[in-house]
């Protein structure tokens, strides 16, 4: 079983707990958290993979493949984020500190 650790209070209009009591009985759920739990889980699922997931279909698939695989040349504004990225990492004290840590023997 499932340890429950967080709590989340609500306040409804009593016309929509009247839904939710109506619908948690009509699709059998022990009680009423549970089906809410439910629910928030599917909805919320629902809502990471619609904003996470790109779906395309077999023709935009076929030209985001060839983009990839073919990329454009690297202009000026490319070449510059680059070498700025460069500069940070050589900056960073991670970057040093892992760079030691390689050479050491």
């Amino acid at each position: 079983m499932q340890q429950k650790i967080a709590r989340l209070d609500l306040r409804l209009d009593p016309d929509i707990k009247n839904l939710a009591v109506r619908a948690s009985a009509l699709v059998g759920s022990k009680t009423l958290s549970d089906f809410v739990v439910q629910a928030i889980r599917e909805k919320a699922s629902r809502a990471i993979e619609e904003a996470e997931v790109v779906r395309l279909n077999s023709e935009a698939f076929a030209a985001f493949k060839a983009t990839c695989e073919s990329p454009g040349t690297v202009n000026e504004s490319l070449s510059a984020a680059m070498h700025r990225r460069h500069k940070r990492k050589l900056d960073s004290a991670f970057y040093r500190r892992t760079e030691q840590e390689a050479s050491r023997p």
